[in-house]
């Protein structure tokens, strides 16, 4: 599709496979999107470059969506509230009901959807909406193995018996009863410098992402920083990434700079540069040799 008109044509795409979504990317974009059907579920893998999605509520039905991620980070917002999930986390959506989706650079998502109807009235659906299904939980574990296994494996289980779609819903009601509603919300559980500290490597750490992995407003995060640390979010998050960086420079002489400038959530290596040269007063080269330590 030629670079002008990729925007418009990734709309009809994603409207045709979403009933009620929009999409809304910038020109040239570049992304791709693959569906696989079985029995009564449905499995897309959606790759896509930083863009937006927004549903106004579908009206012709009532699924769930379980969004999984394989690379990047999604940020769901739904009336006051917003979370987000990365690597290996599920991020739950029910299309009858209004949200949408920031996109990170260089993602991607395998989405399950799963007609309401078919999960059973135990599972509370209406509160669902909105949810994190933390990766380290191991009843999401178990999904994420299922989907990708079967995901890797379309090509040779093409005609795989619909009746693993009823698996793939027994394993999606496992992981959503109410009664594990506790673990849904054990993510955001920490402090945004608690979580700062665990997500240093996310090229996407800032404040919006920590008031969505957190539910706090951005003067809430700005005042538990300045509380915890004396430093606004921005400044400590830059500060411990050359802090980190300065010690891997000595104790790992063979990797290159950009390699640790990117490892550590930095997008450009010149940016990482000036930022070291002006945080230690060298080049990060020449931090190497002369083995020095951050003071």
């Amino acid at each position: 599709m030629p670079p002008p008109r990729r925007h418009l044509f990734w709309r009809e795409v994603v409207a045709q496979a979403f009933p009620g979504m929009t999409a809304i990317a910038p020109e040239g974009i570049r992304a791709e999107l693959a569906r696989w059907r079985l029995g009564p579920v449905g499995i897309a893998r959606a790759r896509s470059a930083r863009a937006q999605v927004r549903r106004e509520g579908n009206r012709d039905g009532h699924n769930v969506l379980l969004h999984l991620q394989r690379r990047g980070r999604l940020t769901m917002l739904h009336g006051d509230a917003a979370v987000s999930g990365g690597m290996g986390d599920i991020l739950v959506a029910d299309d009858s009901r209004p949200y949408s989706i920031d996109i990170s650079d260089a993602n991607e998502c395998l989405i399950l959807q799963v007609p309401a109807l078919l999960l059973g009235d135990d599972i509370g659906r209406g509160a669902l909406h909105g949810r994190l299904l933390p990766g380290q939980d191991p009843h999401v574990a178990f999904l994420n193995h299922m989907l990708l296994g079967l995901w890797d494996q379309r090509a040779v289980l093409g005609d795989v018996d619909d009746g693993v779609g009823e698996l793939l819903i027994d394993a999606t009601r496992l992981v959503c009863r109410e009664r594990r509603k506790a673990s849904f919300i054990a993510a955001s559980a920490e402090t945004p410098v608690a979580h700062a500290l665990r997500h240093l490597s996310d090229p996407e750490l800032g404040t919006a992402s920590l008031c969505a992995a957190t539910g706090l407003s951005p003067r809430a995060v700005q005042k538990a920083f300045l509380r915890e640390t004396g430093l606004t979010p921005t400044a400590f998050v830059t500060n411990r990434r050359l802090t980190r960086a300065a010690e891997i420079l000595v104790a790992e002489p063979g990797r290159s700079v950009t390699d640790i400038a990117f490892s550590l959530g930095f997008n450009d290596a010149a940016f990482f540069s000036r930022c070291f040269r002006r945080r230690f007063g060298t080049t990060p080269r020449d931090w190497r040799v002369s083995g020095a330590r951050p003071s």
